[in-house]
């Protein structure tokens, strides 16, 4: 679990990097207003400033470092996975590592997205936005499964 964890992280940076690269070699092309928030469908429902793209980023990057700061310091009270999940720092560390690949993942690809929408060259953001969130959903529900049936194991083997 350790090496998942690793690995993990590593393409959760790279996703990071990828996105602050992206937004910075197509800024330029952007124009002032750009598409700044989109509804369910995809479809851009508000318009403001092309820094705006800063702004996501920023929030990229500060999900990034608190949640690896979490996954090496799942003791600490920011944290909220159930305790029994915590108790085990590898399998606190896993939890923490698949949340912050999947933040990356969606926080990557609405900065992509958005970038291409901004230069004109897509209309919408695609639905692969809505399978990262259920995606998501599911992996919250699996935890507190798994969580639960730590918890039953316990009580079976004082």
């Amino acid at each position: 679990m350790k090496t998942v964890s690793l690995i993990l992280k590593i393409i959760s940076g790279l996703i990071l990097i990828f996105s602050w690269t992206f937004v910075s070699i197509n800024f330029n092309k952007m124009p002032q207003l750009v598409p700044v928030h989109y509804d369910f469908d995809g479809m851009p429902d508000s318009l403001g400033s092309k820094n705006t793209n800063w702004f996501l980023l920023l929030i990229q990057t500060a999900l990034f470092f608190l949640l690896l700061y979490f996954s090496k310091n799942p003791d600490k009270p920011g944290l909220n996975i159930p305790k029994n999940l915590k108790e085990n720092k590898v399998i606190a560390e896993f939890v923490v590592s698949g949340l912050l690949f999947l933040m990356m993942l969606i926080f990557g690809l609405i900065s992509y997205e958005s970038t291409l929408n901004a230069l004109g060259e897509i209309n919408t953001l695609s639905s692969a936005h809505n399978y990262l969130l259920a995606l998501l959903l599911f992996w919250l529900i699996g935890i507190l499964i798994w969580s639960f049936f730590l918890s039953k194991r316990k009580k079976i083997n004082p």
